[in-house]
């Protein structure tokens, strides 16, 4: 987590900023037409998204946020997360409900490009690498979280309070010149949720 005292660390030249999706952190591998999603604990679920493993036909393996949505106007509008919440913690899916709730995946980063381990290039050309394999994607159900451009910290700070869809709980800030390793060491990525809301009450039940 980004903290005060990290902000002046803080430089377009030196990180490059993405919004941060609230939905269900997921590697999607494909590895000679075997496909996987694993969740954040290592558990493969793409029985309970069997619409978007299918949908996942480039070779590789890809780190990204899976989020239901719609396309609109060829772009994949993502839903809200209680709408993400119909999909999850089911063993079968429905036709009906992957219909009405179809998942895709927002792609933040690129592990295998093809059958090359791409791990130890740096961030800016790992980009360049995840922006080419997912336009070779005919299924159309991955697409890429855009960069957040800003000139300073304090622009970037006011953009991190006011994001475009509520979906969005923050920023990630990323070194361009960092690797992709495990764990979560502080410095390569940054990770700056929107503070919270606060409330005065009195709870009963």
């Amino acid at each position: 987590p980004l903290e005060d005292r990290d902000l002046s660390l803080i430089a377009p030249d030196v990180y490059a900023a993405e919004w941060k999706w609230d939905g269900i952190r997921v590697q999607a591998v494909n590895d000679g037409g075997a496909v996987r999603l694993y969740s954040r604990t290592g558990e493969d679920v793409a029985t309970a998204f069997p619409d978007l493993a299918e949908a996942i036909d480039v070779e590789g393996a890809i780190d990204g946020e899976l989020l239901v949505g719609r396309s609109d106007g060829g772009q994949i509008v993502a839903g809200t997360f209680s709408e993400l919440q119909q999909r999850l913690n089911r063993k079968a899916v429905t036709v009906k409900v992957a219909a009405a709730y179809p998942a895709f995946i927002r792609a933040y980063d690129v592990l295998v490009d093809g059958g090359e381990d791409v791990r130890a290039l740096s961030f800016r050309d790992r980009r360049v690498r995840l922006e080419a394999l997912v336009g070779r994607s005919l299924a159309k159900r991955i697409d890429i979280s855009p960069f957040v451009p800003f000139e300073s910290v304090e622009e970037l700070a006011e953009k991190r309070g006011q994001p475009p869809e509520p979906i969005i709980e923050g920023l990630m800030l990323k070194r361009w010149d960092s690797v992709y390793e495990a764990g979560r060491p502080k410095g390569p990525w940054f990770k700056w949720k929107r503070d919270p809301y606060t409330v005065d009450a009195v709870l009963m039940y």
